[in-house]
């Protein structure tokens, strides 16, 4: 049975988008790198599968980041993390810029996850207004 905090988090449309975005970072990592697990992806020597890597790794530092900033009490520092979450968003389109760069296939979907990117950074500017 979910607590009632796990019910809100859910309900949170940035909660939502960042588990979308992990989920469609993983399949694009899996896609370029030929279905490596996480810590082959780290280990290689291929500059794209670490790319690749980095990119789910911060996608999935991004929705605990996000269950830490609504379960702070103290409004000062519940803004202060809401407003680092900017620095994973522009962490990840770091990643997709750096494996665009390579030659890799699938650069539609670093493109469509982009484009996703740019989605949560809208909804990441209302969150953070509405935590003020």
């Amino acid at each position: 049975m979910l607590k009632p905090h796990q019910n809100n988090l859910n309900q949170l449309v940035i909660y939502q988008k960042s588990i979308d975005i992990f989920k469609l970072s993983r399949h694009i990592a899996s896609y370029i790198s030929y279905d490596k697990d996480i810590l082959s992806m780290h280990k290689s020597l291929k500059q794209a599968d670490r790319y690749a890597s980095n990119l789910v790794m911060d996608a999935l530092g991004l929705v605990p980041k996000i269950a830490e900033t609504e379960n702070q009490q103290n409004p000062t520092l519940k803004l202060k993390y809401a407003k680092s979450l900017r620095l994973f968003i522009d962490r990840l389109n770091r990643h997709c810029i750096q494996l665009e760069h390579t030659k890799i296939q699938g650069k539609d979907f670093l493109k469509l996850l982009r484009k996703e990117l740019k989605k949560l950074r809208v909804i990441h500017k209302h969150y953070v207004n509405s935590v003020l």
